[in-house]
């Protein structure tokens, strides 16, 4: 009976599956897939989401970003994002920004206690910490050039980053909400 009962619910998964992408118009892209799980006497359908592959355009504001451009140089005051690749959240902007604000008052050349850099007021350990994890994606986004000023971001405290390798370090640790502890607590949560 059990065995029967799987089979059913594998059987409508499968139906369900290629039903949900029959049904959709070539005209129509989709980001996502449907992933199928059978449970006890029923099926489930859920989406996927895929990560989006890096476009080339993005690619290259990110690499004349990374360089240091002149919106990337510009460390005081709140703009969007300037990193938007693999660990970047738009729906959590606004928990950034709150962050930001809470932290230095968006100011990107601050240094609090001593110890604490940048407009996310990270510690040296955390912020080499993100540029060894940020090395791989860099690799494969800039080439040798960007692993460079990884390189060189070692170097130096946070505060002296500019305002893209800030936020591209803010987002890595982020890591959609796992890495959210580093920036806990203080007068007002956000």
């Amino acid at each position: 009976m059990r065995s029967a009962m799987r089979a059913v619910a594998l059987t409508t998964a499968v139906v369900l599956t290629v039903a949900g992408f029959a049904s959709t118009s070539a005209a129509v892209p989709t980001s996502s897939t449907v992933a199928v799980t059978a449970g006890e006497g029923a099926a489930a359908v859920t989406p996927v989401k895929k990560r989006p592959k890096p476009t080339a355009k993005r690619l290259a504001r990110e690499a004349a970003l990374a360089r240091g451009n002149r919106q990337a140089a510009d460390l005081v005051g709140y703009l969007p994002s300037l990193y938007q690749g693999k660990w970047y959240m738009p729906r959590k902007e606004s928990i950034r920004r709150c962050i930001m604000l809470r932290e230095s008052h968006a100011n990107y050349r601050v240094v609090g206690a001593g110890t604490y850099f940048g407009a996310y007021q990270m510690n040296r350990g955390l912020a080499i910490g993100a540029t060894f994890i940020m090395q791989k994606e860099v690799r494969r986004e800039m080439g040798k050039e960007g692993v460079r000023i990884v390189r060189a971001l070692r170097k130096t405290n946070p505060n002296n980053w500019n305002r893209y390798w800030q936020d591209r370090a803010f987002w890595t640790i982020w890591r959609h909400g796992a890495g959210k502890g580093h920036w806990g607590g203080g007068a007002h949560s956000c």
